[in-house]
């Protein structure tokens, strides 16, 4: 490797562990490790360093970073490295975690692979030391480093799209031994008060699936964070994934019925989607096996859209969700449709039932719902990103739609909800 390209590599490792005191690795296109910063132990579930590293490295993407996720529940940022467009070798930043870590999950670990009790200590006292970093603070860090390298510019939402979920599983490990479900699994974590994601957040994904949003459900699952992994087994890490993934694909069968999947149709993808998930021998398959019932309800959601509304409408409403933060005029939406300005909005007030203006804040108010559960941002922003210019005109729609101004909203979301759905009753 290049005497000059390695010395920045060096100094950026030193820099990037200040900010992030996560381990930084060289390895060389062999597989063979040319320097590390700083001089760490190596999670003990590896037979050694070099073992992990050589698992890691193998198979990554050529151009792009890559988050790999391993089935030790550690998180590696991948940065390809490359010098006169000739591969040198790969940028390793790891572990980290995107949530806390319950020591639970840990000792399930150490269940599943029937470690000895000095290889509990020594595992368990690794995992304490692993630092806790939010995915949109890897996410651009690695589109950071990207640019200090090769000076291109990256989306973040590229990057997103690059993380991998593997099965890392030293051969000198034993076989995780898959159990049943048990019926208290549940409840004894439910009676430990374990809180796993952000309500609004799953609101979030919930809608996304509603409304057929596929892209913008691949960046949820890839780019929003959990404050803290939940524990649905206390025997076996496998088992708990298991759990958990059973329990979204239940919220993600409601989601498509809602948004219009025959309800025979979304209870079978259902039935199928959890064998397939029960048949899974690793955590890593568990979370692809997941993403891939995911991405079935959404496309159904979407099948069912393109025969409800005709290709025009369809165009329109993408256009709509693609431009919020954006102002949105009719002779936009006809320019995208290829129609004539009235006559689109009478076929769209035809097929949605509402104006193409009603529809824009219905769909902005949605938004803002969103920011104000899942954001800082003031009131006073969050209006003026979603182009109501005037305050206290956000407010009279923003309660014309969720039953509640949005101060009340902030304070308590679930009351919002409860409002609007009366108010629709009784209309």
């Amino acid at each position: 490797m290049n005497t000059e390209f390695l010395s920045l590599l060096r100094f950026m490792m030193k820099m990037l562990y200040v900010e992030y005191h996560m381990p930084m690795y060289i390895m060389d296109i062999n597989g063979e490790m040319i320097d590390e910063y700083p001089i760490q132990p190596f999670n003990p579930l590896y037979t050694d360093k070099l073992q992990g590293l050589d698992l890691l490295t193998a198979q990554i993407p050529d151009d792009y970073p890559a988050v790999k996720a391993t089935n030790f529940l550690e998180q590696y940022l991948m940065i390809p490295l490359h010098h006169n467009n000739v591969r040198q070798g790969t940028l390793v930043a790891g572990p980290f975690f995107h949530a806390i870590v319950p020591e639970e999950l840990v000792k399930g670990i150490i269940r599943d692979y029937h470690l000895t009790f000095r290889q509990q200590d020594n595992v368990l006292e690794f995992y304490r030391r692993v630092p806790l970093i939010s995915k949109e603070r890897i996410y651009n860090a690695a589109v950071m480093i990207h640019y200090m390298l090769y000076q291109v510019q990256l989306d973040i939402a590229e990057v997103i799209q690059h993380t991998l979920y593997i099965d890392i599983v030293p051969s000198d490990l034993p076989a995780v031994p898959d159990e049943p479900p048990s019926p208290y699994d549940n409840y004894e974590q439910h009676s430990q008060t374990s809180y796993h994601q952000n309500p609004e957040m799953e609101k979030v994904f919930l809608q996304y699936i509603r409304e057929g949003r596929k892209e913008d459900l691949v960046k949820w699952e890839l780019g929003f964070p959990t404050e803290k992994l939940g524990v649905l087994s206390k025997k076996s890490l496998l088992r708990s994934e298991k759990n958990l993934a059973i329990c979204s694909i239940t919220l993600a069968t409601r989601a498509a019925m809602d948004g219009g999947v025959n309800a025979e149709i979304a209870y079978t993808l259902s039935d199928l989607h959890i064998q397939a998930i029960e048949e899974c021998q690793t955590p890593a398959e568990v979370k692809i096996a997941l993403q891939k019932c995911h991405t079935d309800f959404v496309d159904r959601v979407l099948e069912g859209q393109r025969k409800r509304y005709s290709e025009e409408i369809n165009i329109c409403r993408n256009y709509i969700f693609n431009h919020l933060y954006e102002p949105i005029h009719l002779h936009q939406l006809a320019a995208a449709a290829q129609l004539n300005a009235d006559y689109l909005s009478q076929v769209f007030r035809r097929e949605t039932g509402v104006s193409p203006v009603m529809y824009i804040q219905q769909a902005r108010i949605e938004e803002a719902k969103r920011l104000i559960g899942l954001s800082a941002h003031s009131l006073a922003e969050i209006a003026a990103m979603l182009q109501f210019h005037d305050q206290s005109y956000f407010t009279k729609i923003f309660k014309k739609y969720v039953g509640i101004t949005p101060k009340q909203y902030r304070k308590n979301p679930t009351g919002g909800e409860r409002a609007a759905l009366i108010a629709h009753q009784m209309a």
